[in-house]
């Protein structure tokens, strides 16, 4: 699929449909491009957040954040069935997985966005599953990871993920300093939930967000693919 640089997506990482329903209105009216089921929502409420929002939002990529690690042509399948564009599966899951996945998706043309959450050589697993057909490799610093460690984020990856790859690379962000950052380096797209889901005003924290974004954005280095 297309990804035209630099790609905003709000991660509605909520319980319950409605709230994600709210909350992607303001984002998609302040200027975020991609809507994302989150995994709290899928686990809370199934498949049926995806359709919820791609009818809500027709004009929007949805992208199901199943962090798949099995069923990976299973749940593109299902990602189709709901109107979502774009799914995820974890760069972690056992090959074949992957594989079913990324050819699921050339042949129902639904986005595999991989995963690579608790990754050990970031670099050279970026390197495999851009090399099978991955349409964009996510670098994932969780927030299990943040919780344990504040001082690190998917920035550590840029560098030797950007050296390994050509397609486009996305990252985890934790706020919108992370974000503007990460597209200064030349990372196509940039996904965040916490914390500025929960502030006081997210309309105004998110339309910042974009803002910086769209201002800090340069391509890719040369000498990074």
């Amino acid at each position: 699929m297309q990804i035209k640089p630099p790609i905003t997506q709000i991660a509605l990482d909520f319980a319950d449909i409605p709230q994600a329903l709210k909350m992607a209105k303001i984002a998609v009216e302040v200027g975020f491009d991609w809507l994302e089921a989150g995994t709290p929502l899928i686990v809370s409420r199934g498949v049926a957040a995806i359709g919820e929002l791609a009818r809500a939002f027709p004009d929007y990529p949805v992208l199901a954040d199943y962090k798949t690690m099995d069923s990976g042509g299973k749940n593109v399948e299902r990602t189709l069935a709901q109107g979502g564009k774009l799914m995820t599966v974890c760069a972690n899951s056992p090959d074949e997985t992957v594989l079913s996945a990324i050819a699921m998706g050339k042949k129902t043309g639904i986005g595999v966005v991989v995963d690579t959450i608790g990754v050990k050589d970031q670099a050279a697993r970026a390197r495999q599953c851009a090399e099978w057909g991955a349409d964009l490799i996510y670098l994932h610093y969780g927030a299990d990871q943040r919780r344990a460690d504040a001082t690190k984020d998917a920035s550590q990856w840029f560098e030797q993920v950007q050296a390994a790859v050509s397609i486009p690379i996305g990252c985890s962000c934790f706020s919108t300093e992370d974000a503007a950052r990460a597209v200064r380096q030349g990372l196509e797209n940039v996904v965040i939930g916490e914390p500025l889901l929960s502030d006081a005003h997210p309309e105004r924290v998110l339309r910042e967000f974009v803002q910086e974004v769209r201002a800090n954005y340069r391509p890719r280095p040369q000498g990074r693919r």
